[in-house]
């Protein structure tokens, strides 16, 4: 009796901890920084047309799941390698297993979203799927409302246990705040300009929403469905690149 309840325990353990995913129709929309932004150099508004339907994470990749793809494969990330301090096992605040999982690299989103089957989403795919049919500046509209996300002003400086929040029209969470979100290079339009880098969006649960003044009478915003760092010409990271809020939600 008791191996069948530790097969049981098991099992609902890894049906809780595999990704679920929403299925994003094929559209268009409008994708790119308002002039007089800096990142309006690589990224000019431009209608983006999304030809097929593809899938996006529900949620953003959790403690438990990332973990779960350690123990079966042993992976160690960049920032294991590299013999940091902080990682996504001590990132310095106390760990939960539905968190986001942070320290993340280009590197090890990939890694981990290929061993499901996925692949990290180009920045135009993740872009649609997160305005699901906006044309504000959010999802929900054009000002922050703690009703949709986690960012500086409602957390205590770590992140929040995915899917607590109001989702998008499409029914993914925590697009916006909580931990940013990995995007590779390619597609139809990207800010991304070197073969092989990536960026983030999404904005986190660290991050103010408007941190610097207005560049040509245009708000900055750094939460909003646009580049995380409008002041620069372009959002081209490093695969390596990793910090306490980059986080990674998968796409197929």
């Amino acid at each position: 009796m008791r191996r069948v309840l530790l097969l049981l325990a098991g099992a609902a353990l890894a049906l809780a901890q595999k990704p679920e995913f929403v299925t994003i129709p094929a559209g268009s929309f409008v994708m790119g920084c308002e002039q007089g932004l800096p990142c309006a150099k690589s990224l000019p508004k431009k209608s983006v047309a999304i030809e097929r339907p593809f899938q996006m994470q529900k949620y953003e990749v959790t403690v438990a799941q990332f973990r779960a793809f350690v123990r079966a494969t042993g992976y160690r990330t960049d920032a294991e390698k590299a013999g940091e301090p902080r990682t996504w096992r001590t990132p310095g605040f106390p760990l939960a297993d539905r968190q986001p999982v942070v320290f993340m690299s280009l590197h090890d989103a990939t890694a981990y979203c290929e061993s499901i089957g996925a692949r990290v989403p180009v920045e135009a795919e993740w872009e649609y799927a997160a305005r699901a049919g906006a044309t504000t500046f959010h999802y929900w509209g054009d000002e922050i409302d703690d009703r949709y996300l986690w960012y500086f002003n409602n957390t205590d400086e770590r992140p929040m246990p995915v899917g607590r929040k109001l989702p998008n029209a499409w029914g993914l969470y925590d697009m916006e705040g909580n931990a940013m979100e990995w995007v590779r290079d390619g597609g139809p339009h990207s800010s991304i300009t070197r073969v092989g880098a990536g960026s983030v969006r999404g904005g986190s649960y660290a991050m103010c929403p408007e941190p610097y003044p207005p560049v040509n009478g245009v708000r900055q915003r750094f939460i909003w469905l646009g580049p995380t760092f409008p002041g620069f010409e372009n959002s081209t990271f490093r695969p390596e690149e990793r910090r306490y809020d980059y986080g990674i939600r998968c796409a197929r």
